[in-house]
């Protein structure tokens, strides 16, 4: 809705003879008008559809790029990345950390995030916690997130089961369960302060988790279960980054996945006024 215009003052009297200026308001009123008609139909605008996503090459074309500059094997590589690290020698762990540390998630790349329904509406709600032990907060993301190039053709809920490896073992956590009818998911540009590392470790092993994480620099590794890696992709061998929470860019977009692929956009975040708004 856009805001009251102020109720215009008396206008005072010009002397006899002298032709009257034109008012700052006069003038600026159109412009003014134009700016707020041009801020709300991009409000109103999604903005992060399937095409958006393809913003940059695949890690498919990277992992070509990158294996053959090493002289290493495709297939034989792919068996190492998807296997988890603490089955990998210390050779190994090595060649396939130098390689997905070469695959970058640069500032303002889009970036994709699944979420549970119960946390879409969270988000939509704009729900602040009571709980001080409840870590959510409207305007911030966090955790697990992939890049909107390599998750882009993953257009049904078996693929991003797959893709993302989201299958729990029936413990509750995915947010893409088995026989899911929609999938929602987070959309935005990487913003300039989001800290974020590719996710390596190892399963419940500590000290290997952090002598893997520090072959790409990083201070500690993930101590994970299954079906963690380590290797910094998922199980479908998507990469994978984990991110500090981070505030959400202007416009980030929650779209929601239908059963039958077709998709939609259902909210847009205002981070002028720090809330999720509905669209339509």
């Amino acid at each position: 809705m856009p805001p009251e215009e102020p109720s215009p003052a008396p206008e005072a009297q010009p002397p006899a003879g002298e032709a009257p200026e034109p008012t700052a308001a006069v003038d600026d009123a159109p412009e003014a008008a134009t700016e707020w008609e041009a801020d709300a139909a991009e409000s109103a605008a999604e903005k992060y559809g399937n095409s958006a996503l393809r913003d940059g090459p695949s890690y498919q074309v990277e992992l070509d790029d990158q294996l053959g500059t090493r002289g290493l094997d495709h297939s034989e590589h792919d068996k190492l990345r998807l296997t988890r690290t603490n089955e990998l020698s210390e050779a190994q762990a090595r060649e396939v950390v130098g390689v997905r540390d070469a695959i970058k998630l640069d500032e303002g790349r889009m970036v994709t995030k699944v979420i549970t329904p119960e946390r879409a509406e969270r988000y939509l709600e704009n729900f602040t916690p009571l709980d001080e032990n409840d870590k959510f907060r409207p305007v911030e993301f966090g955790g697990s997130i992939a890049r909107g190039c390599d998750t882009a053709d993953l257009r049904s809920m078996d693929q991003l089961r797959d893709g993302l490896a989201l299958d729990d073992g029936g413990v509750g956590w995915s947010p893409v369960p088995p026989g899911a009818s929609e999938a929602y998911q987070l959309r935005f540009p990487a913003p300039h302060d989001m800290r974020a590392e590719p996710s390596l470790g190892a399963v419940g092993d500590k000290e290997w988790a952090n002598h893997v994480a520090g072959m790409a620099g990083q201070s500690e590794g993930l101590a994970w279960e299954d079906p963690f890696l380590g290797t910094g992709y998922t199980g479908g061998g998507v990469p994978e980054w984990i991110a500090e929470p981070t505030s959400f860019p202007h416009h980030a977009e929650i779209w929601l996945m239908h059963a039958d692929g077709t998709e939609e956009a259902i909210g847009f975040f205002d981070k002028n006024e720090r809330l999720w708004n509905y669209y339509g």
